[in-house]
């Protein structure tokens, strides 16, 4: 996964989301599905989509469960990470990106007991023409510390005198 905040929902940031994954993710960026939302549907976003010669397919109008990996994820973010008071944007985003780390670290029933990193990893071993040369792992430890701070602050902020 690739979770980035941002302060709208418009057809420039989802040009910007797209290709920011191109780096995040150590594939190829084939396809893409959407939601029918404006800002996917947005002819910036269809050109930029052309111009990666990345497929856009699009879920069915009011069928959440056409996109049901993603539903499930966003209720595991909603119930691990939202619940977490933090100072704004820039907090929510350094969590987000530490919780997707260990998530992806995490071993996973359905993946046979394989973390996903480990999962990618072997079928990239597999198929090395699927690797994405573009790709730039954003997880160093500096940043890890930088979520280990914000986690501090809010647990300093939702408990002061404890």
């Amino acid at each position: 996964m690739h979770l980035t905040v941002y302060d709208a929902e418009n057809a420039a940031n989802a040009v910007a989301f797209l290709s920011q994954t191109r780096k995040a993710f150590p594939f190829r960026i084939t396809h893409v599905l959407t939601d029918r939302g404006s800002c996917f549907t947005a002819d910036s976003f269809e050109e930029a989509c052309a111009k990666l010669k990345v497929i856009r397919r699009t879920t069915k109008p009011y069928t959440p469960q056409t996109n049901g990996m993603v539903e499930r994820f966003n209720g595991r973010v909603a119930s691990e990470v939202l619940g977490i008071n933090v100072a704004g944007h820039a907090d929510l985003e350094t969590l987000l990106i530490g919780f997707n780390h260990a998530y992806n670290q995490r071993r996973q029933r359905v993946l046979s007991g394989k973390s996903p990193v480990n999962k990618v990893k072997q079928h990239l071993e597999l198929n090395a023409r699927l690797a994405n040369p573009l790709y730039k792992p954003a997880i160093d430890g500096e940043l890890m510390a930088k979520v280990d701070d914000v986690l501090y602050y809010a647990n300093e902020v939702s408990q002061p005198d404890s």
